[in-house]
């Protein structure tokens, strides 16, 4: 019956002291690790059936039953394992990158066996997520923090191997940014705005600093001797923690040493807010807060608001436009990976051979009459 399995039980009786051996049939429609499950349970049964006969001080003791394995699951490894030794180490805005990643998507995983996690379960997640109308980036993340979880496993023995994983594809779409017309728009806000704004805007456009960068920035991470910023701190969700990317110094512009020279010395941080949120007293900022500099510029430009990082994607543009190669883009930007720097060049080619081609629409080669 190709439907059953046979199941062969071999073990030491502790009654006779032999080895004994069973040979039974599965019920039909099991796989063949159910199978084995219930074969175990059949060998439990044989356990409790021997009749233990009066010990002797020179007889051995019986050998009791090996306690049934229960698979590990990937919720209990995540909370057990992975989460406590991998993720409590990484830097805050990782750690609530993962918990929220697990909670609002990656849980649904939890309940399968972590051995039970293979190529057909990582389809069926993939496209439960795409019915969801998760975006291709937002899904390649999730499957990228899949891997890691399943690569710990791996290197620390609890799967033999890591299932492959297939992204997504992804149109990447050209990074909103300013151009320099409506760069001059924003700047021409800062006169009637308070020197906290401007810097704000120079920090975001003229040194790439990202939100929570700029909300724990601190006097002391000022060198103004040598022209730049040493970024050693972010701010997410009001822990301070280890910056995105890599670690590195940012060059001072003259206008944002001339900005910086406007500020009063409040504190420790570079930035402090006063307002009915902090009780009328100077409080440190957080990452919504300093966003809200850039909206009152919008504001009074007629712009639409948004996040503060349209700032760093547009000095990167700008540099990006006027012929900076890739290894000096990187390092202002402090990006990881190369590929990301990589990007902002393919956006900036792509706007030359735009231009490039209106040039050959021009009159200098129209046809005479």
């Amino acid at each position: 019956d190709p439907t059953r399995f046979h199941v062969d039980l071999q073990f030491d009786n502790p009654v006779t002291m032999r080895a004994d051996r069973k040979r039974l049939v599965a019920p039909a429609g099991l796989t063949d690790r159910q199978a084995e499950r219930w074969g175990m349970n059949e060998l439990a049964k044989q356990f409790r059936t021997l009749t233990t006969p009066e010990i002797h001080s020179e007889e051995k003791a019986p050998i009791p039953p090996k306690p049934v394995q229960v698979e590990q699951t990937l919720e209990r490894f995540y909370r057990d394992d992975f989460l406590i030794n991998y993720v409590s180490l990484q830097r805050p805005a990782t750690q609530n990158s993962y918990d929220t990643l697990w909670r609002n998507h990656l849980s649904v995983l939890g309940p399968l066996p972590l051995r039970a996690i293979d190529e057909h379960a990582i389809d069926k997640f993939r496209a439960e997520m795409t019915r969801k109308k998760l975006g291709g980036s937002t899904i390649n993340v999730l499957l990228a923090k899949l891997q890691k979880v399943l690569s710990w496993a791996r290197k620390h023995k609890a799967i033999d191997v890591i299932p492959e994983i297939d992204k997504v594809k992804v149109d990447h779409k050209e990074r909103p940014h300013y151009d320099m017309a409506q760069i001059h728009q924003l700047r021409a806000m800062f006169d009637g705005l308070s020197a906290e704004d401007a810097v704000v805007f120079l920090l975001a456009f003229e040194g790439g600093l990202r939100t929570g960068e700029i909300a724990a920035l601190r006097w002391e991470d000022i060198d103004v001797a040598n022209g730049v910023i040493k970024i050693r701190r972010t701010l997410s969700r009001g822990v301070e923690g280890p910056p995105k990317g890599t670690v590195g110094d940012v060059g001072l512009t003259n206008s944002l040493i001339k900005a910086l020279a406007r500020l009063e010395k409040r504190g420790p941080r570079v930035l402090y807010r006063c307002s009915h949120f902090t009780k009328g007293v100077y409080a440190g900022h957080s990452s919504g807060s300093v966003r809200i500099a850039l909206n009152r510029m919008q504001r009074a430009a007629g712009m639409d608001r948004t996040g503060l990082h349209i700032l760093r994607h547009s000095g990167i543009t700008f540099l990006a436009d006027q012929g900076a190669d890739v290894h000096t883009l990187k390092a202002f930007a402090r990006h990881a990976r190369l590929q990301t720097t990589e990007g902002y060049l393919h956006q900036s080619k792509q706007r030359l051979t735009r231009a490039a081609a209106r040039l050959f629409d021009g009159n200098a080669l129209a046809t005479p009459g």
